[in-house]
């Protein structure tokens, strides 16, 4: 895993889009190890009865997949410290997605290197239907 470093980064540097395609049996077993009722992610009858049109991936495993991003990113000497998001639609399985993210801002806070960026996911329709902002505290090159 390589390192990026706070004094090689600029305010609109983008992140290597990190792409994720959520499969059914991904998403059932995502949701057998969480805390979260089976319902809506487990099976399309049990969706439909919640009144949605089928399965949908649970909002936190979408955010998960940000979380790599940003920390795969970061390397070993980055620690993702903040990461807020707005969940505007549903994500379905087999969704072809693009985790992305653009360097905002760039500062020393009482000597710590913080990087603040634009944090979403694309859809295969253009659509971003997790959007979010993310801060990332970054090594000074030695």
């Amino acid at each position: 895993m390589s390192q990026v470093y706070f004094e090689d980064l600029e305010a609109g540097d983008e992140i290597t889009p990190l792409p994720k395609t959520p499969t059914r049996e991904q998403i059932r077993e995502y949701a057998s190890l969480s805390t979260l009722r089976q319902g809506r992610f487990s099976s399309d009858d049990d969706a439909k009865g919640e009144g949605l049109q089928g399965m949908i991936v649970p909002g936190n495993m979408s955010m998960s997949f940000l979380s790599q991003l940003l920390t795969d990113w970061a390397g070993p000497e980055g620690n993702l410290v903040k990461l807020e998001v707005n969940f505007r639609r549903m994500v379905n399985p087999g969704d072809i997605l693009l985790c992305k993210a653009m360097v905002t801002d760039i500062e020393e806070i009482n000597g710590t290197n913080q990087v603040i960026l634009d944090a979403y996911i694309e859809n295969q329709d253009g659509e971003r239907p997790v959007q979010g902002i993310a801060s990332v505290i970054l090594p000074n090159r030695r």
